[in-house]
């Protein structure tokens, strides 16, 4: 029977990076994956669909060439193109992954992970067990799937989800997206983009819900002006697969109801912890909903088990994911390591404009009693977005504490903004004040100019506007 330290069930980007460190560490580690390393994030998730977006939004640049003094003719989408270009990004990866666990000395074992007991796991393969594991620590990071409610008509080819239409062969003429969250809508540039008729449906009051209010209603009016249809406050009532379209009942917030028809339906309704094939029914662990409870050393309610990633909880993103990787196997392996706070998880919707958040809403700040200073400055006003040429409708919101200068969240939409998010989580992390990042010097001429004019709006009035 082999032995290890560490045993990871899951190898995406919270397993592998934890298989990794904890290899690093001097942890004997092994590596449990029922498919490819990389998980969903890689293959599914993250990198197929921004190099869909990437390509699409080339597509669109492409289109505006002469606003650049670039002749440009007869421009043309070819999606086969796309997905060539995607799967390349995405095996490259892979393959980068695969040399890295090697590199490190990780052992991968191909099957499912059963946990038997808190010291031991089964690695099957087809309901047959091919081998019995002994270690002394279990991380348990086996990600999340699609949700897809019972009832619906999922047929994975006219009602698919965000696995099924990564791979669509063609652009539909028309496309209905229930769920306006981010996955949603990076679907729905994409696609309105390429041609077809989009229309998303929100039950909530505002698209991106979990985000501040103002950065919702700001995405919907741009796309909006794209060519994307919105429909909030409207509940999925049934689907139903015709011979020529796809039939979708609609239930408004005033109770009435409307038939809309579409060659495909997406469903973007979130996603659900993957924890059916672990054996966890005899393990006694603490959920919180569906997902398993954590406490801050990522431990269950079972000594030597942990969990990270989606399984363990919202936010659901691949980067907390990895964190809560490094953190676990620096704990196991005796070594300190700074904690995670997550109200500094930066999150990014890859749309064009995009939309980037760290911390709290304006919402979420009120409501927990703050008295709140708000800085807003238009990236019209910034002279980088002015030669880039994208996103001039965007802008940047700070929110802080009245009292003490601290920054409670920073929300922008624009331009690549998930490229800047990730400064203001680090000053955050550092708990810099408004005084601070204001005074700060940004290079010339450059998007992150707009963090010192916003914070600038705080402390009194912004140099440019």
């Amino acid at each position: 029977m082999k032995e290890y330290d560490l045993l990871i069930i899951g190898g995406g980007p919270g397993g592998y990076v934890a298989a990794i460190k904890g290899a690093q560490l001097g942890l004997s580690v092994g590596l449990i994956e029922r498919d490819k390393v990389g998980g969903n994030c890689l293959h599914k998730g993250c990198i197929p669909t921004k190099a869909l977006i990437q390509s699409t939004h080339l597509y669109e640049l492409c289109k505006r060439g002469k606003e650049y003094g670039v002749v440009t003719e007869g421009v043309s989408a070819d999606f086969s193109e796309f997905h060539k270009r995607k799967k390349t990004i995405v095996n490259r990866l892979f393959g980068g992954i695969e040399h890295l666990l090697k590199k490190n000395n990780v052992d991968v074992l191909k099957g499912i992970g059963q946990i038997a007991s808190p010291n031991k796991v089964l690695v099957k393969e087809d309901d047959k067990i091919k081998e019995e594991i002994s270690t002394k620590n279990i991380v348990i990071a086996t990600g999340s799937s699609p949700v897809v409610f019972d009832g619906i008509p999922f047929d994975k080819k006219n009602v698919l989800t965000s696995d099924e239409i990564l791979e669509l062969e063609k652009i539909p003429s028309s496309l209905l997206i229930i769920g306006g969250g981010a996955i949603g809508i990076e679907f729905a540039y994409v696609y309105n983009a390429l041609g077809s008729n989009v229309t998303v449906i929100e039950m909530m009051e505002e698209i991106l819900p979990i985000d501040d209010k103002e950065m919702g209603s700001a995405l919907r009016r741009s796309l909006s002006k794209k060519g994307i249809n919105f429909l909030t406050q409207t509940a999925l009532d049934r689907i139903e697969i015709k011979d020529s379209a796809v039939e979708t009942t609609v239930k408004k917030n005033d109770g009435n109801t409307e038939l809309l028809q579409s060659k495909k339906v997406l469903l973007a309704l979130g996603r659900k912890p993957e924890t059916k094939d672990l054996g966890l029914e005899t393990l006694n662990l603490e959920f919180n909903g569906r997902f398993i409870n954590i406490n801050e050393n990522m431990q269950t309610s079972q000594s030597g088990i942990y969990a990270i990633g989606d399984v363990s909880g919202p936010p659901l993103l691949a980067h907390l994911a990895s964190a809560q990787g490094l953190l676990v196997v620096h704990n196991i392996a005796g070594m300190d390591f700074p904690p995670i706070n997550k109200n500094t998880i930066p999150g990014v919707t890859y749309s064009n404009p995009q939309v980037a958040s760290v911390g709290m809403s304006q919402e979420k700040a009120e409501k927990e009693g703050y008295e709140v200073k708000i800085g807003r400055f238009p990236f019209m006003a910034n002279g980088k977005t002015q030669i880039i040429g994208e996103g001039e409708e965007g802008f940047i919101k700070v929110i802080t504490d009245a009292s003490s200068g601290e920054i409670l969240g920073v929300h922008l939409i624009g331009h690549e903004v998930g490229e800047l998010i990730g400064g203001m989580s680090l000053a955050m992390n550092l708990e810099a004040t408004n005084l601070e990042v204001s005074a700060n010097v940004f290079p010339h001429p450059t998007l992150s100019e707009v963090f010192a004019e916003a914070f600038h709006t705080i402390e009194g009035e912004a140099i440019h506007i």
